[in-house]
């Protein structure tokens, strides 16, 4: 059973950078390690057991999952992972639904201190990528995985929602409330000028949304074949804030 959002991905051509800036927002970001494929990443912990990736690329890895939608797309808030407590069960609900995915694969990355993390996953592929999660389950202890530190100067203690922009709502979330069990509800967002629907999943949200019309700034991230999870809103028991993507290598943020 999916229990919950487990981490987001966030791509940036400077990792180094990516992690200057999200500290100067107020997270304490953490070295997280390499990987055997050519990437690196920098983590954010928090309090509700989510966290923030922060991910780059340490050689030339044409054949990543991720190089493409940073290279050719632009990076930012690029895909996400949601935990589960039975990831055969799962992955084979994905799959029966028609998603495009790969095989459960053996992953893992080397911490700074040495520790090797190991985790078994999927990679979701075609045009449901970004829009329906990726699925994880530990190998080693889940502890081992995340951040220790989880506490931030700006208070945000989880994420609150994910935001998708996509065309065709009814598929995306009709998958999710399927796979999960859970019902969705339509939501209306005039801000962006945009309207879909919403299932909670645990502690987390996720919004499938399309443009009402042909302006707003759903419409143009749509148009502009940008990665489709389109915006994070954070938990804290800080101040609100938003941040956009100039401020945050490439992420629409808010807290809330």
């Amino acid at each position: 059973m999916i229990t919950g959002i487990d981490h987001i991905v966030i791509a940036t051509y400077s990792l180094e950078r990516a992690t200057e800036t999200w500290r100067a927002l107020g997270f304490n970001v953490v070295e997280g390690g390499r990987h055997p494929y050519g990437s690196y990443n920098a983590l954010i912990g928090f309090a509700d057991g989510s966290y923030i990736e922060l991910l780059g690329f340490y050689e030339e890895s044409p054949d990543h999952v991720w190089w493409d939608l940073l290279h050719e797309r632009g990076g930012g808030l690029i895909d996400f992972c949601m935990a589960t407590d039975d990831i055969r069960a799962d992955h084979a609900a994905f799959r029966a639904r028609g998603v495009e995915c790969s095989e459960l694969i053996e992953g893992g990355r080397a911490r700074p201190d040495g520790y090797e993390v190991k985790w078994i996953n999927n990679k979701v592929e075609g045009d449901w990528q970004g829009l329906i999660p990726f699925i994880i389950e530990d190998v080693t202890p889940r502890a081992e995985r995340l951040p220790r530190e989880t506490a931030h100067e700006n208070g945000v203690t989880g994420i609150e929602s994910l935001s998708f922009a996509t065309g065709d709502v009814t598929r995306f979330a009709g998958v999710m409330s399927a796979v999960t069990g859970l019902a969705s509800e339509t939501v209306n967002d005039e801000e962006v000028q945009a309207a879909g629907m919403r299932l909670t999943v645990g502690a987390h949200t996720l919004e499938y949304l399309a443009p009402v019309g042909e302006e707003g700034p759903l419409a143009a991230h749509l148009t502009g074949n940008r990665p489709a999870p389109y915006r994070v809103r954070f938990r804290t028991t800080g101040d609100a804030r938003r941040w956009g993507p100039a401020e945050t290598e490439g992420v629409r943020v808010d807290l809330v």
